[in-house]
């Protein structure tokens, strides 16, 4: 957990013999009762990848017009009151923030839930390694075999970490890691 968040430790994540930072790579997930896909650092890269769209050259005149518009408004708003206003800080990256984007994350399936979080993670943060502690006690074996599945499918990276043992799974790959790191099987 130190090494996820920065710190130094003994253990190694690489890929093609190059070492890659754990804070940057891996996200290790402990909590999923309730699970909030709205994690700030997703939220913001969401948040600057939608003021990106909203600059590009496809979209520049509309988001120019709409906060002109936007600025008419507040302007015909302030004459109803005592004083002159101006408004500095009227941008597309204001009223983004403002709108306060969140990812829909009603989900009756925790499986599901978090398959989508992890393709938004992916999409938005990078290629990641999922790191779930204690998975197995939230999904029964049927759930948790399909998980698997559509983790394999998606071409996601995961490592589950569990306290209790419990039957291995058709998509399952297991190894037992002992006190002294020795993996017997």
């Amino acid at each position: 957990m130190t090494q996820v968040q920065g710190e130094e430790g003994i253990s190694v994540l690489s890929e093609d013999n190059k070492v890659l930072p754990m804070a940057k790579h891996i996200e290790l997930i402990t909590r999923f009762v309730p699970f909030d896909m709205n994690q700030k650092n997703l939220i913001t890269k969401m948040t600057t990848r939608m003021q990106n769209i909203a600059i590009d050259e496809s979209h520049y005149l509309e988001t120019k017009e709409m906060l002109g518009k936007w600025e008419q408004y507040l302007m015909k708003l302030s004459l109803d009151m005592v004083g002159t206003f101006g408004f500095s800080k009227i941008s597309i990256e204001t009223l983004i923030k403002a709108a306060g984007i969140c990812v829909d994350d009603d989900y009756d399936n925790l499986g599901e839930q978090l398959l989508d979080y992890f393709e938004l993670v992916q999409e938005y943060d990078g290629k990641k390694l999922f790191i779930l502690v204690n998975l197995r006690s939230y999904l029964s074996d049927a759930e948790m075999n399909l998980f698997l599945q559509n983790i394999i499918e998606r071409d996601i990276q995961i490592l589950i970490l569990e306290s209790s043992e419990h039957p291995i799974l058709e998509w399952e790959c297991r190894h037992i890691v002992d006190a002294d790191f020795c993996i017997l099987c």
